[in-house]
Protein backbone atom coordinates (compact mmCIF):
# COMPACT_ATOMS: atom_id res chain seq x y z
CA UNK A 1 0.00 0.00 0.00
CA UNK A 2 1.38 3.23 -0.99
CA UNK A 3 1.45 6.61 1.22
CA UNK A 4 -1.26 8.08 -0.68
CA UNK A 5 -3.78 5.06 -0.21
CA UNK A 6 -2.72 5.03 3.83
CA UNK A 7 -3.54 8.81 3.42
CA UNK A 8 -6.95 8.02 1.63
CA UNK A 9 -8.15 5.53 4.09
CA UNK A 10 -6.84 7.80 7.50
CA UNK A 11 -9.36 10.69 5.75
CA UNK A 12 -12.15 7.99 4.99
CA UNK A 13 -12.01 6.69 8.79
CA UNK A 14 -11.53 10.60 10.52
CA UNK A 15 -14.83 11.61 8.72
CA UNK A 16 -16.95 8.20 9.08
CA UNK A 17 -16.15 8.88 12.95
CA UNK A 18 -17.43 12.62 12.94
CA UNK A 19 -20.00 12.08 10.97
CA UNK A 20 -21.27 9.06 13.07
CA UNK A 21 -20.86 10.97 16.32
CA UNK A 22 -22.44 14.40 14.31
CA UNK A 23 -25.77 11.90 13.37
CA UNK A 24 -25.64 10.63 17.05
CA UNK A 25 -25.77 14.29 18.19
CA UNK A 26 -28.37 15.23 15.86
CA UNK A 27 -30.87 12.30 17.07
CA UNK A 28 -30.04 13.27 21.01
CA UNK A 29 -30.90 17.09 19.97
CA UNK A 30 -33.83 16.09 17.78
CA UNK A 31 -35.22 14.51 21.46
CA UNK A 32 -34.12 16.55 24.15
CA UNK A 33 -36.24 18.43 25.96
CA UNK A 34 -34.36 21.77 26.19
CA UNK A 35 -32.15 23.12 23.77
CA UNK A 36 -28.68 22.50 25.74
CA UNK A 37 -27.84 20.33 22.52
CA UNK A 38 -27.36 23.78 20.74
CA UNK A 39 -24.18 24.76 22.81
CA UNK A 40 -21.98 22.18 20.26
CA UNK A 41 -23.17 23.51 17.37
CA UNK A 42 -20.43 25.82 16.34
CA UNK A 43 -17.73 23.12 17.22
CA UNK A 44 -19.46 20.44 15.06
CA UNK A 45 -19.97 22.76 12.85
CA UNK A 46 -16.45 23.06 12.22
CA UNK A 47 -15.58 19.42 12.30
CA UNK A 48 -18.35 18.71 9.15
CA UNK A 49 -16.91 22.13 7.57
CA UNK A 50 -13.48 20.92 7.46
CA UNK A 51 -14.38 17.13 6.53
CA UNK A 52 -16.88 18.70 4.05
CA UNK A 53 -19.89 16.35 5.65
CA UNK A 54 -22.93 18.04 5.26
CA UNK A 55 -25.11 18.25 8.72
CA UNK A 56 -28.75 16.93 9.42
CA UNK A 57 -28.82 14.44 6.14
CA UNK A 58 -29.72 11.22 6.31
CA UNK A 59 -27.04 8.59 8.28
CA UNK A 60 -27.63 4.85 7.00
CA UNK A 61 -24.41 3.82 9.66
CA UNK A 62 -24.70 2.86 13.05
CA UNK A 63 -26.18 5.13 15.81
CA UNK A 64 -25.20 3.85 18.82
CA UNK A 65 -21.99 5.60 21.02
CA UNK A 66 -20.52 8.00 22.72
CA UNK A 67 -20.22 10.89 20.41
CA UNK A 68 -17.82 12.30 22.30
CA UNK A 69 -15.74 8.92 22.43
CA UNK A 70 -15.90 8.74 18.19
CA UNK A 71 -14.67 12.30 18.24
CA UNK A 72 -11.62 11.76 20.25
CA UNK A 73 -11.35 8.92 18.30
CA UNK A 74 -11.27 10.61 14.66
CA UNK A 75 -8.95 13.05 16.77
CA UNK A 76 -6.73 10.42 17.90
CA UNK A 77 -6.70 8.96 14.29
CA UNK A 78 -5.95 12.10 12.72
CA UNK A 79 -2.38 11.92 14.02
CA UNK A 80 -1.84 9.46 11.65
CA UNK A 81 -2.36 11.49 8.40
CA UNK A 82 0.17 12.69 6.75
CA UNK A 83 -0.20 15.95 5.02
CA UNK A 84 1.73 18.24 2.74
CA UNK A 85 3.20 21.54 4.56
CA UNK A 86 0.28 23.86 2.89
CA UNK A 87 -2.18 21.21 4.55
CA UNK A 88 -1.03 21.60 8.19
CA UNK A 89 -3.14 24.47 9.30
CA UNK A 90 -6.35 22.72 8.17
CA UNK A 91 -5.23 19.35 9.94
CA UNK A 92 -4.31 21.42 13.00
CA UNK A 93 -8.06 23.48 13.08
CA UNK A 94 -9.38 19.88 12.25
CA UNK A 95 -7.68 18.21 15.40
CA UNK A 96 -8.65 21.01 17.59
CA UNK A 97 -12.44 21.20 16.09
CA UNK A 98 -12.25 17.80 16.91
CA UNK A 99 -11.41 17.75 20.13
CA UNK A 100 -13.60 20.59 21.09
CA UNK A 101 -16.67 19.15 19.91
CA UNK A 102 -15.56 15.88 21.77
CA UNK A 103 -15.47 18.83 25.09
CA UNK A 104 -18.80 20.17 24.56
CA UNK A 105 -20.48 16.90 23.89
CA UNK A 106 -19.22 16.18 27.39
CA UNK A 107 -20.19 18.92 28.95
CA UNK A 108 -24.01 18.66 27.97
CA UNK A 109 -23.71 15.30 28.70
CA UNK A 110 -22.52 16.21 32.28
CA UNK A 111 -25.20 19.23 32.60
CA UNK A 112 -28.21 16.21 31.46
CA UNK A 113 -26.69 13.82 34.06
CA UNK A 114 -27.21 16.41 36.86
Amino acid sequence: MDDSNDTDAVRRRVTELAARAEAIVERLEATAVDSRWAMTAFSRYRVCELLGIIPYLRYDGDLEGDPAVLYDEAAEALNDLDVAIEDVSWRLALADSLRSAATDVRRVQSARDL
